[in-house]
């Protein structure tokens, strides 16, 4: 999870035994069990006063994004806060309103959900000692990237009770149990598949024979799938001896190409490697005698390496 340039890995609570609907718990006179609190029962030891959560919960039909606010037979006024969510997955549903009962009760709820295909907007106003929230589930097993734009107390689109929020935490399990990361209460955050730093090498490609003497191209391609802007150090290798370093540094989701160009003077077969990835090159005898000549002018030389980037051209020799 990103917000601003902080990057939070965040781990899912739950061990997959139980729904995400059990786990929350919500009650109202219309749910089984029944109540007035119209809170989340299941929650309790992740609540807190005047404390919005924001985490992830592995249950039995997959990850669910949850969020809690306030704290259920806590000491608050209660509070107000809109969200905005955006880049939902389209299998997805909120499966949990806190609170959706009835219009028939008390007039019906005070909570807004307005949802539109791969968005929704949902404004929580909730009374003192008592929880609001929501349950998004569906999508998430694969990759995915929702943005959350926050609003709290006199920024919600409306309020009704005048206590605030005072902190927005994202947890996360632990070992022992699970940990808490302060958020901005003020800055939009996205929640996504994938770590925050993950960078490499994705592919290493060239000609498979070439004939001695002949140029061929060596493509090594470098792709960064997580959360946060990265640098990766590519080293290319001939049969183990390092030829060049080279730092590539990419955004998010961000993939780039380095070619070299290589000329293999004697015949052989020759690995080729770029971090972790690896390729052989079969080099075959070249049959005119133009070619020996030229291969006598490099005696003692197997290779000429020319690594282009950056408009940098670097030519290493790499003795046999």
């Amino acid at each position: 999870m990103t917000q601003g340039e902080e990057c939070v890995a965040v781990e899912p609570l739950g061990n997959g035994t139980q729904s995400v609907e059990a786990f929350y718990d919500y009650r109202t006179p219309e749910t089984s069990p029944s109540n007035y609190t119209y809170s989340s029962h299941g929650t309790t030891q992740l609540q807190a006063d005047d404390t919005s959560n924001l985490f992830l919960y592995e249950g039995t039909e997959g990850l669910s994004l949850v969020l809690v606010h306030d704290q259920y037979d806590g000491d608050s006024p209660g509070g107000a806060a809109t969200m905005q969510f955006d880049e939902l997955p389209e299998e997805g549903e909120w499966v949990v309103e806190d609170d959706n009962y009835s219009d028939d009760i008390q007039g019906g709820p005070d909570d807004v959900f307005e949802h539109n295909d791969t968005s929704s907007r949902i404004t929580w106003a909730w009374a003192d000692n008592r929880t609001d929230g929501a349950v998004f589930q569906g999508g998430l097993d694969e990759e995915f990237s929702i943005a959350i734009d926050p609003a709290f107390n006199d920024e919600a689109d409306f309020r009704e009770n005048p206590g605030s929020i005072t902190d927005w935490d994202v947890l996360s399990a632990t070992e022992t149990g699970y940990e808490r990361t302060s958020l901005d209460l003020d800055e939009p955050v996205t929640i996504q598949s994938g770590d925050c730093v993950s960078i490499g090498v994705t592919d290493l490609s060239t000609t498979e024979t070439v004939t001695a003497g002949e140029s061929t191209t060596i493509e090594t391609t470098v792709e960064n799938d997580g959360a946060l802007p990265a640098s990766q150090n590519v080293t290319i290798t001939v049969d183990g001896e390092a030829v060049d370093e080279h730092e590539v540094t990419l955004e998010p989701g961000n993939t780039t190409t380095v070619s070299s160009t290589a000329v293999f003077d004697e015949p052989g077969t020759y690995t080729v490697e770029a971090n972790n990835e690896t390729t052989t090159v079969g080099v075959e005898a070249a049959e005119s005698s133009d070619t020996n000549v030229e291969t006598d002018s490099l005696s003692g030389f197997g290779i000429v390496v020319t690594l282009i980037a950056a408009s940098v051209v670097l030519v290493v020799r790499l003795r046999s």
